[in-house]
């Protein structure tokens, strides 16, 4: 009786070999095709034209006039793109510094609670503002800072009417008030990171804390923060980046004024290219923006490549 011989599939020529793995896996392939379609439509299309067109007069109808570096000189002469950039720099310095220090007190508290309930009442209470939306949060913040809104009500009902102002209509005070918003700032997704990078922890090191007799802080600079130098680095990235190009705060507490005092980058492209129609102009905005953020990305990086060889 004749056997049909099967080769071992190392035995396989190569090509047979990858032919038979296209074939197991065609249908997992052809599940991404949507995915990439969408991707390459609705995000590496845009990319590419608003890169192209910074390099143009355009205002996205009849002007389509080649201009070559026009917009970029023109972008670096625009006082208000610098202004915006100084506010950008507080923005984002603030919130990277929020970040870092908040949602790790916040994680640390939670993590160390010896009731599990309470401890799941808790991660539940700091996730569930990640499902609400950002423009609500803000429209409330909005009203809180009105003329009469929560906060002015409550500065006179304490007795401090003259702490009362126009929060967000007074340049000396709106960068701040923005900056406060969100208070008391523990962001569901850095507050996951960090809750992570604790769990990572072995237990054997808090044993040995409590042996050594550390009280809470010591705890947290001698073995947690030590132990989270991974989750910070990402903590600082993803922080950076997420307010650097941010603007729909901004938009609706103050829409960049008064005057240009909270105006940002992101705001700027935003009026630029849906207001004026310099959309040129606009992208150019906008590939100076992402530079900056390449080069952050890339600097922290080597940052962190550099601080794990030392490790």
């Amino acid at each position: 009786m004749n056997q049909e011989i099967r080769l071992p599939a190392d035995a396989e020529p190569g090509v047979t070999r990858i032919r038979r793995k296209w074939k197991r896996h065609v249908k997992a392939y052809l599940f991404l095709v949507p995915i990439l379609l969408s991707m390459g439509l609705f995000k590496y299309v845009p990319f590419f034209t608003a890169l192209l067109k910074s390099f143009y007069e355009w205002n996205g109808a009849n002007i389509n006039k080649f201009i070559g570096l026009g917009n970029f000189a023109k972008l670096f002469s625009d006082p208000t793109f610098y202004a915006s950039f100084k506010n950008i720099g507080l923005f984002t310095g603030s919130f990277v510094l929020i970040q870092l220090i908040f949602p790790l007190l916040a994680a640390v508290a939670v993590y160390h609670m010896s009731h599990k309930k309470t401890q799941n009442i808790y991660k539940a209470l700091f996730l569930v503002p990640m499902v609400v939306p950002h423009i609500i949060i803000y429209l409330m913040w909005r009203w809180i800072y009105r003329g009469e809104g929560l906060l002015n009500n409550l500065l006179t009902a304490v007795g401090l009417e003259s702490w009362t102002g126009s929060w967000l209509g007074d340049s000396g005070t709106a960068l701040w008030s923005i900056v406060f918003v969100g208070f008391p700032w523990v962001s569901g997704i850095y507050f996951l990171i960090y809750l992570a990078g604790l769990g990572g922890i072995g237990q054997e090191m808090f044993e040995v804390g409590r042996l050594e007799g550390m009280n809470v802080w010591q705890r947290l600079r001698y073995i947690e923060l030590p132990m989270l130098k991974g989750q910070i680095r990402i903590v600082v990235i993803l922080a950076f980046i997420n307010q650097f190009q941010s603007f729909e705060n901004v938009l609706v507490l103050t829409n960049g004024g008064p005057g240009f005092s909270t105006l940002t980058p992101a705001l700027y492209l935003y009026k630029k290219g849906f207001e004026y129609n310099e959309l040129g102009y606009a992208s150019a905005i906008g590939v100076v923006v992402f530079i900056v953020l390449v080069a952050f990305t890339a600097v922290m990086n080597k940052l962190i490549a550099s601080a794990d060889k030392i490790d």
